[in-house]
């Protein structure tokens, strides 16, 4: 018994021993979790091929090319490189915060194998030779070269690479210098956006808009309803003078049963032998950005609008721009969704590299800004194409080979953080699906988020490059916008009418975009990003505007709504409602989201100055008759008392109460009462 006590005890020793050196263990490996510092100045340099690419400063933090592997202008590249026999070139970098460390990480994303030394500095700049060795090609076009060694009993500060140029055939670069205090293998990693493992597999869109040429920049508006894309080299394409087949815009419809209808050439209006292609198409459906040739006697790379008329587009014409020019051979832009800000990729004195992304905003006569550049939190040394700009006028995604990816070029995802268009969340990679280890750009998404189309040559079974499609995640998605949709109608005749569409945010009245109607049917669209609350209106010669207001603070998620808009003639005995205003419950008193209203009103009243009204209130049945009386009469003044603090001569104005005598619907629901409550103003002279 004592024995089998003994024994007892000894294996629960035993085990407590093993469960406390296995809790040691686990803690010891947490505690020394691999700690990785990429180079954060450079102290020192022989010699660099140039100040922006190639230049000491682009080793500096993470990789921005490995794991792929190829030339890359975000690397470093010494001056000697390349020639046969050239010197060593020399180049010391430090770390914020200094560490003990048993490993160095060196990204070599082009010819690897040149690196022959490489030497630590401790806290009093004292050197330490870690790595000494022969300079010879590898078998390999990149890799992130692993020097490990004994932990070191000084604090690093500083890092010194020798690379033997001559030695291995080729530029050498050099992409990143790191250091940890582990000795697992430093990695390279793609920023990959969440949930980018969860996206669908691809899907081509067939042969109703894939053809056996190829097909490139697919743009789909808003709705999701029509796409637009370039078509290369088909025999139905227009050709030049010089006998050579130009690009041409096609589109293509979805149906109802949700495939693509046999895709078209849109026509001579937008088409020639020059080469021509859509950037953007507006939430209305009625205005494109546009790139290519459409005047041979100016430069070719000017951005074009075209406007929907009631015959079809209208000739293109060149957007006038401040200060533009480009260094480089390509152009690409895309306008936001409120039609008054274009993205477009230049090449300027101020890039950081190849092509930038820039910004230009439209002034108030028609004309634009001249490109201000987005920033270095978006912009690399590397080449910056292909943006699009989602609904919300916040995501952002585009191509760039300036970032860790899979290939040549990738495509990532950015949000806008404020509205001076300098700061932008870190660029993120969509992954696999829509990335290869070949060039891969040209993205694009309606309003709703819900499928991004692309072109691929990987699955491609009609052409070289076909177009697809695939289902998003919600991570991949832009901010939830609400797509309003209506038509612009006579409210005495109830015809379309041609207008613009103005939107804006309430309280202070900003204008937040512009749209159009379109001049044969009057339907329009317009895109609000959620989180505001907004206020809207037609607007059109010889009529008055009838506003509408809507709250989308709290929408979480991509919402359609109808909203026809109403135009009032200018005509004696016509009633406008003055839907925009607001007053706390049972009050008289206007809040500050009203004078938006009210100065157009008042606007109104000063480009006609013989015009007179009668403005009148009206209220539901709720409560008694005497208050709701001296309620419509109060309200009435209120407003009519703002317009003659505004200048508007008291004897052009008439304020008249009508309490619960004129409802417009039943007072039995909810939204009966609320169209029952309201201010009117009827013209009385004109």
């Amino acid at each position: 018994m004592q024995n089998d006590l003994r024994h007892t005890k000894g294996l629960f020793r035993a085990f407590y021993f093993c469960s406390v050196l296995f809790i040691v263990t686990e803690l010891s490996t947490a505690l020394y979790a691999q700690n990785v510092q990429w180079a954060s100045e450079v102290i020192s340099v022989s010699s660099e091929v140039g100040k922006k690419e190639y230049s000491a400063k682009q080793v500096l933090g993470k990789p921005n090319k490995c794991p792929a592997e190829g030339d890359s202008p975000c690397a470093w590249v010494g001056a000697s490189d390349g020639v046969y026999g050239g010197r060593a070139e020399r180049i010391k970098v430090g770390f914020k915060k200094p560490m003990q460390i048993q490993q160095v990480g060196i990204a070599e994303n082009y010819n690897p194998g040149a690196v022959e030394e490489v030497i630590l500095y401790d806290m009093k700049d004292a050197p330490h030779v870690v790595f000494h060795g022969e300079a010879a090609p590898t078998k390999v076009r990149s890799r992130i070269m692993s020097v490990t060694f004994i932990r070191t009993d000084y604090k690093v500060k500083a890092l010194e690479l020798v690379v033997q140029c001559g030695k291995v055939p080729g530029l050498n670069e050099i992409d990143a210098i790191g250091i940890s205090d582990s000795k697992t293998p430093i990695k390279a990693e793609i920023n990959i956006i969440q949930d980018a493992e969860t996206i669908s597999a691809k899907e081509n869109l067939g042969a109703g808009v894939n053809s056996y040429t190829q097909e490139v920049y697919p743009i789909i508006s808003p709705d999701g309803k029509t796409l637009y894309y370039d078509r290369k080299d088909h025999p139905q394409n227009y050709v030049n003078a010089y006998g050579g087949i130009a690009d041409n815009i096609w589109v293509s419809e979805r149906m109802a049963n949700g495939s693509w209808g046999l895709a078209k050439n849109i026509g001579p209006q937008l088409n020639n032998g020059y080469g021509s292609f859509v950037l953007s198409i507006t939430p209305d459906g009625n205005t494109l950005l546009l790139g290519g040739s459409y005047d041979l006697t100016v430069h070719a790379t000017l951005l074009w609008m075209s406007n929907r008329q009631a015959s079809g587009w209208g000739k293109p014409y060149s957007l006038k721009i401040d200060s533009l020019y480009t260094k480089n051979r390509f152009m690409e832009g895309c306008l936001a969704a409120d039609g008054k800000t274009i993205i477009i990729s230049l090449e300027r004195e101020d890039s950081y590299g190849v092509r930038d992304f820039y910004a230009c905003f439209l002034k108030e006569d028609g004309s634009w800004t001249a490109p201000k550049n987005l920033g270095p939190e978006l912009n690399t040394s590397a080449d910056e194409s292909t943006p699009f700009l989602a609904a919300d006028g916040k995501t952002l995604y585009f191509a760039t080979d300036g970032y860790s990816g899979y290939g040549s070029l990738d495509i990532y995802l950015s949000r806008r953080l404020d509205d001076t268009w300098q700061h932008w969340s870190e660029p993120q990679n969509l992954g696999p699906v829509f990335n290869s280890s070949g060039w891969d750009a040209y993205y694009t998404v309606p309003a709703s988020g819900e499928y991004a189309y692309f072109v691929s040559s990987k699955g491609s079974m009609i052409g070289d490059l076909d177009i697809f499609r695939a289902k998003l995640p919600p991570a991949l998605q832009p901010l939830p916008v609400v797509l309003v949709s209506g038509n612009v109608i006579d409210a005495k005749t109830g015809k379309p009418i041609q207008a613009t569409i103005h939107y804006e945010i309430l309280p202070g009245g900003k204008e937040a975009g512009i749209a159009h109607s379109n001049p044969a049917t009057g339907e329009y669209k317009i895109s609000l990003p959620a989180g505001a609350h907004y206020g809207f209106r037609a607007e059109a010669q010889g009529y008055a505007a009838v506003s509408q207001n809507l709250d989308v603070k709290k929408i979480t998620e991509y919402t359609e709504l109808k909203r026809d808009l109403k135009l009032v003639p200018l005509e004696v005995g016509q009633t406008v409602r003055l839907n925009n205003l607001f007053f706390d419950f049972n009050k008289s008193v206007l809040k500050s989201e009203s004078f938006a209203e009210l100065d157009r009103l008042e606007s109104l009243l000063e480009a006609s100055p013989q015009m007179e009204v009668a403005i009148s209130g009206h209220t539901d049945n709720v409560g008694n008759d005497a208050s709701n009386q001296k309620l419509s009469v109060d309200r009435a003044n209120a407003v009519r008392q703002y317009l003659i603090s505004k200048g508007i001569a008291a004897k052009r104005l008439k304020a008249v109460g009508n309490g619960k005598t004129k409802p417009l619907t039943s007072n039995d629901t909810e939204e009966g009462r609320s169209q029952n409550r309201r201010v009117e103003f009827t013209i009385v002279k004109q």
